[in-house]
């Protein structure tokens, strides 16, 4: 295990300059591919609603009875608002939303998902409410993507998959040539392929890694300024706004940036048994 450590020190220690930026340029066309992938469950607008507008989870139109007088929806609209679950509310005419009723709406935005529930609830009991329209992850929103976007999205990853692996077969050529006198000399002593392609394997997940951990950052980021903007989300990138979606996005793209790094350090250590490595070249 000692010799791995060895060979893979020397091995970082030999990427400088335009090695270098060779392997920034495939850790960012994992991220790339990382990231395209990620879109087909975070980019879109959500179908959770047939019926009137668009909500993000713990967002939820409350219909208020026409018979209502000013006073009333004043009175309504200061105690929902001053309610610990309450983060927004905002009061709009039926007619603005495209709905075929009269009266006014409140659109609420709770300060979680979890507590959208209690919130509806309590709001259901007062007196003047007819409606309540809500969408919550249990409801099972789901993200609608157009044909034409979802075809740019595969056609983006599979062209950053195959240009993250020609550059990687390019950058790990260049790498290998500059240690090409270390690998003749661990031929000569009689150092078998097992020994030192593992750490030529270790250089490409770690490139996984690399991009995976970016992913990540960038998710819950992307995540945390959805929640705090839902209404400038939920057109564009509804999946952003649910938890357990973005959790699941986080997972399964860093095992994948792993598994590509993977592959990009196998296809790096096969270039090994190429001629000029070889002690009789």
């Amino acid at each position: 295990m000692s010799r791995f450590f060895f060979i893979f020190g020397n091995l970082l220690g030999a990427i400088n300059g335009r090695i270098g930026w060779l392997f920034l340029g495939v850790v960012g066309l994992i991220f790339a591919a990382l990231l395209i992938f990620a879109g087909f469950f975070l980019v879109g607008e959500t179908t959770g609603q047939e019926n009137g507008p668009a909500l993000a989870p713990g967002e939820m139109v409350v219909y208020l009875s026409p018979q209502l007088s000013s006073d009333d929806v004043q009175s309504l609209y200061l105690k929902i608002r001053d309610m610990p679950e309450t983060r927004t509310i905002n009061y709009r005419f039926a007619q603005e939303l495209g709905l075929d009723r009269t009266g006014g709406v409140f659109i609420i935005q709770a300060v979680s998902a979890s507590a959208a529930a209690s919130l509806q609830e309590t709001i259901r009991e007062m007196l003047g409410i007819i409606n309540i329209d809500s969408v919550t992850e249990a409801q099972g929103a789901t993200v609608s993507l157009s044909s034409a976007l979802r075809l740019g999205l595969l056609v983006a990853l599979i062209v950053s998959i195959v240009g993250s692996l020609i550059l990687a077969r390019y950058a790990f050529l260049l790498l290998l040539d500059r240690f090409s006198a270390e690998i003749k000399l661990l031929r000569l002593s009689g150092t078998s392929e097992g020994v030192f392609q593992p750490p030529v394997v270790a250089l490409g997940v770690l490139c996984g890694i690399i991009a995976a951990m970016l992913l990540v950052v960038v998710v819950y980021l992307s995540h945390f300024l959805a929640l705090s903007h839902p209404q400038a989300t939920i057109h564009a990138a509804c999946g952003l706004l649910l938890p357990g979606r973005v959790l699941m996005v986080s997972l399964v793209g860093s095992l994948i940036g792993i598994v590509l790094g993977g592959l990009i350090g196998v296809l790096g250590a096969s270039l090994t048994a190429q001629e000029r490595f070889q002690i009789y070249s």
